[in-house]
């Protein structure tokens, strides 16, 4: 009996992934009634994807705060749904905020996934990039596929709006490759100096 007077235990990632469902659910409302019906479709499939991350959030090594990250990846790019795509903000594109910020997350996700394997912290942070710059390219497939089936368009799976270079397809996949790089360096090195003054922080003695 007491058992059942407990409450349930709290699932912080779990609630995190139900309240970005409900602003999935919101883009893809957006989505029609702006008449861009596309992202309905973006939104729809990057929930799905979410929803996947989270089963996997323990072969993956997922903490709370990455797993918030990633959310955050999905939803910056599904809000774009409000023509995000082609601006620029103090003469940087939308798309290269895009990728740069997606490419940390994943730097910051690759490094820690790689924690789990008995591997020194470098050998991490080399894989964590290599695996960082291998889900940049899985988008670029994804994206080429999608102009091969669809031709040009908004969202995730066309050539468009606020793809940069879209004018010249070597072009945009250039420059996206250059803001994965240097995004997924970011992440992964702000990981690598975390791990390192985290143990150094607890191999200090307590000063009591």
């Amino acid at each position: 009996m007491a058992a059942l007077g407990r409450p349930m235990k709290s699932n912080p990632m779990r609630s995190a992934l139900f309240a970005a469902w409900i602003l999935f659910a919101v883009v893809v409302a957006l989505a029609f009634f702006l008449d861009r019906r596309v992202w309905a479709l973006d939104a729809s499939v990057i929930g799905l994807v979410m929803g996947g991350v989270y089963l996997l959030r323990r072969t993956l090594n997922l903490t709370l705060f990455i797993f918030i990250l990633v959310v955050g990846m999905g939803l910056a790019h599904s809000f774009a749904v409000t023509g995000l795509y082609g601006m620029s903000f103090f003469g940087v594109e939308y798309d290269s905020y895009i990728h740069t910020y997606a490419t940390i997350v994943l730097g910051i996700a690759s490094y820690h996934y790689m924690r789990k394997f008995r591997v020194s912290v470098f050998e991490a942070a080399a894989v964590g990039l290599l695996l960082t710059m291998g889900l940049g390219l899985l988008n670029e497939f994804v994206e080429f596929a999608g102009y091969r089936i669809g031709g040009r368009g908004e969202g995730l799976f066309l050539l468009g709006p606020g793809d940069i270079g879209a004018e010249n397809a070597f072009e945009n996949l250039m420059t996206d490759f250059l803001h994965d790089f240097y995004g997924g360096a970011v992440g992964v090195s702000l990981s690598l100096l975390w791990h390192v003054f985290h143990r150094r922080g607890r191999k200090t003695p307590d000063s009591a």
